[in-house]
């Protein structure tokens, strides 16, 4: 009996030390493995850009009343700031393209996302309708994606890469190369891009609307030639959300709770986006 436990008694350290072998593979295996560190760290590493829209010398849309005006630009900042605030309580890291009132070209924009290797890239506008009346004022919000199916657009781009290109030391095959990979890129990203305007146009239509304008304001996921949108390297969307010259989301947009309400909307869309819970399907429309 003695010699059975005995013999018990090495089997069991011969396992146990089988297991510390295998755990302390497991364990170099993990830390050593580029891919299952991307993977473990996928969370802390997870970026958002939010680009506010315009700014310097570039107004955007303008409201004036009396002696009161309304900038886009300004606009803009203040609820990205707010959206920053919102993702940085979830513990997302966000980067602002700007901070302060100054001229940014679109290339720049999108050139910080692509720098920093970001995981989505937003940028944030303001709509206005020129001949609105009190009985005729447009509202409502819409998500934009691009749109990289038509010829102009494939022109659009080359257009784009050749500026970048310009003056560089690279052939002309290098050159064609480039733009391959660039569009490529771009139709790798239209899906993912497409999810996240379908969550952002959700989130911030029942957000900020009232159970009767929920129909009216919600103007819909729609593809359109955005050279900012087209510089992005990543998952990308151009929100215009709300009128400022519509009396309700103009309301809405200027006082404190109004912006808390759209960035609560759009941080939630980016956390419904990144945990990859089911995100609402929606139809999208050619601009």
């Amino acid at each position: 009996m003695q010699g059975c436990f005995s013999l018990l008694g090495r089997h069991r350290l011969k396992l146990k030390s089988l297991k510390n072998k295998t755990l302390l593979f497991i364990i170099l295996f993990i830390t050593h493995s580029p891919f299952i560190h991307a993977a473990l760290t996928k969370d802390s590493s997870f970026l958002v850009v939010i680009d506010p829209g315009h700014g310097g010398s570039d107004h955007g849309a303008v409201y004036k009343s009396g002696n009161k005006e309304i900038t886009e630009k300004d606009l803009t900042l203040q609820v990205a700031n707010e959206i920053a605030r919102e993702l940085r309580s979830k513990q997302i890291r966000v980067i602002l393209t700007r901070r302060r009132d100054k001229d940014l070209s679109l290339s720049e924009r999108t050139a910080i996302a692509n720098k920093l290797e970001a995981n989505m890239f937003l940028s944030l506008h303001f709509n206005s309708f020129q001949k609105s009346t009190k009985n005729n004022s447009p509202g409502g919000i819409e998500t934009y994606i691009l749109n990289t199916s038509t010829d102009k657009s494939s022109k659009k781009l080359a257009k784009i890469e050749n500026t970048v290109l310009h003056g560089s030391q690279m052939n002309v095959q290098n050159s064609n190369v480039a733009l391959i990979l660039k569009d490529l890129t771009l139709d790798a990203n239209l899906p993912e891009s497409k999810k996240l305007a379908c969550a952002i146009q959700n989130r911030l239509v029942k957000q900020t609307s009232t159970t009767s304008l929920k129909k009216i304001r919600d103007r819909g996921v729609k593809q359109a030639l955005f050279q900012v949108l087209l510089g992005a390297d990543m998952p990308s969307v151009l929100i215009e959300a709300g009128f400022l010259s519509n009396h309700y989301d103009r309301s809405l947009l200027l006082s404190k709770k109004g912006k808390i309400k759209v960035a609560k909307a759009i941080s939630n869309a980016i956390s419904d986006f990144k945990s990859s819970r089911v995100l609402t399907n929606c139809k999208v429309n050619r601009h």
